[in-house]
């Protein structure tokens, strides 16, 4: 366990009392968790894609872009940090957790790729995520989910069926 973070189950105040950190830890249903460090490859890949989600929320406001570490509160005692998300209408910054859940969120596999591919994956549907990427950068795809079921798997370019006008281009994320 990572010093001062609390062991056993905690309630959602006891998790926001915790000190401010970069670290992303999340809160799921009473356990502290604390995803291992990113690779390079992970990091180099969310930049890119953020960098595109970005340039495209600019280009559509009100639109959001988030990015980890941002805690997003997708119900009570459920605080999460996805890599990347996606809110239309914008948000004022006033507020962690943010207390809406967002259109589109966005996962690079990591090393535990089953808490991605499966927990994660759950936790975003009972939530009303309406669009989920799950992003290999090993294997150089994008697996688009609504809700609980994939519904394509993208190797070119993905096309958001969440939010309108929303595509990025994968080539020059595999670079």
């Amino acid at each position: 366990m990572v010093e001062g973070l609390p062991s056993g189950l905690v309630t959602e105040a006891e998790f926001l009392a915790l000190p401010e950190s970069m670290d992303r830890i999340e809160l799921i249903d009473g356990e502290v968790i604390l995803p291992p460090s990113p690779t390079a490859r992970h990091q180099l890949v969310l930049g890119r894609l953020f960098r595109a989600l970005a340039d495209w929320g600019d280009a559509h406001p009100p639109t959001f872009v988030g990015l980890a570490p941002l805690d997003v509160r997708l119900s009570p005692g459920r605080i999460v940090q996805p890599d990347l998300f996606v809110m239309r209408g914008g948000w004022d910054g006033s507020e962690t957790p943010i207390d809406r859940v967002p259109e589109l969120v966005i996962e690079v596999l990591s090393a535990r790729r089953g808490y991605d591919r499966i927990t994660k994956r759950l936790l975003y549907a009972e939530a009303g995520v309406a669009e989920y990427w799950i992003v290999d950068a090993n294997a150089s795809t994008v697996e688009v989910c609504a809700g609980i079921e994939p519904v394509g798997l993208e190797r070119v370019r993905v096309v958001s069926r969440a939010i309108e006008g929303l595509a990025v281009g994968l080539e020059p994320l595999w670079r």
